[in-house]
């Protein structure tokens, strides 16, 4: 009998550490040195990268059996700071499906100058922002963001992390800041952890207590994240029959409130122009003050629903300035936004 003859594609490296890299510095590359352990040639047909920050180059020419290829990962920390996670997947007749490759690492971001980056405080401990969104993270990924503090006080600080959901890993660094010195709060998200898709928003506590005092101040920083789709695989006949979310309007203004007493609403229609059911994966506003009601969770092709916004016209007490969110499966426009206007 005559024995088989196929590829095998194999790497006995499959994740790499790029360790601690700087925005500063620009992109970082490795390279993953691919081995056809089959008795036929090996041919790599594409690669494709978990985001578009991830640049993958590859070995175009068929790889003989026993024989080495590379494919080469450049990643770019621009605009990207923190810690990262990501994917590489390679598609040959040496495997069915995709063979997975993985890099991960520590971006330190480009440092503004001191005197604008901390306007947020909590007693002594500065802050560049307290307020940090993931616009959009999908299933599969890990991401990571940061928050820049400083000890504005005389006396050193310790910056302590009360109760958060398991899916944040969150750290300060260092725990404890002398007078006058810089850290960070970094914040790793595991969107595989949330266990669903849609909108997520969530106030982390902290505490604040100053050397040798046994009380000190506490605030919160508030984070907010799209768990969305993961869209990168469908094809383009998938995408053509997909839904399509049509919104009746991008703003809801309820004007003048002054006068008016107990709730006051407005609706907006969801359409699905598409040609599949669409989902909607969640309808929310991170101000407590804006109610959202109603509507279907699934649209059929060319049907709408109607969702209410209510406010409360004695809780605004100027201006009220808000962004409602909405997640679905339409793969060209996963995150939709209405902003909502109101005053007294």
């Amino acid at each position: 009998m005559t024995a088989q003859t196929e590829a095998k594609i194999s790497s006995e490296e499959l994740k790499y550490d790029f360790g601690t890299i700087t925005e500063e510095n620009g992109p970082a590359s490795h390279i993953f040195t691919i081995k056809n352990e089959g008795n036929a040639p090996l041919v790599i047909t594409r690669v494709t990268a978990s985001c578009g920050c991830t640049m993958p180059e590859w070995t175009k020419a068929p790889i003989e059996a026993g024989k080495t290829g590379e494919v080469k990962i450049t990643y770019d920390p621009t605009g990207r700071p923190g810690p990262f996670v990501k994917t590489v997947s390679i598609y040959s007749n040496g495997k069915k499906g995709a063979y997975m490759l993985a890099i991960k690492g520590n971006v330190v971001p480009k440092r503004p100058k001191p005197a604008i980056i901390y306007p947020y405080a909590i007693g002594p401990l500065k802050m560049d922002t307290k307020k940090l969104l993931y616009s959009s993270i999908r299933p599969d990924e890990a991401l990571g963001k940061k928050i820049l503090i400083t000890n504005s006080g005389e006396k050193a600080i310790s910056v302590q992390l009360k109760k958060y959901p398991d899916y944040f890993t969150i750290q300060a660094n260092p725990s404890t800041l002398q007078p006058g010195a810089n850290g960070e709060i970094t914040i790793l998200l595991n969107a595989q952890e949330v266990k669903k898709l849609g909108r997520i928003s969530v106030n982390i506590p902290l505490a604040i207590l100053p050397e040798g005092e046994k009380k000190g101040e506490e605030g919160s920083i508030h984070i907010s994240a799209n768990v969305i789709d993961d869209f990168s695989k469908i094809s383009a006949v998938e995408k053509a029959n997909a839904p399509v979310i049509t919104l009746s309007s991008d703003w809801i203004n309820f004007s003048s409130l002054k006068g008016k007493g107990g709730k006051v609403s407005q609706t907006f229609d969801i359409t699905n122009n598409g040609r599949s059911t669409l989902y909607i994966r969640s309808i929310t506003c991170d101000n407590e003050r804006v109610d959202i009601g109603g509507g279907k969770k699934e649209i059929k092709p060319g049907n709408t629903t109607t969702i209410k916004v209510t406010i409360r016209p004695k809780e605004i007490k100027s201006k009220l300035e808000e962004v409602i969110n909405i997640i679905s499966n339409d793969p060209t426009n996963p995150v939709r936004l209405i902003k909502i206007t109101a005053k007294q």
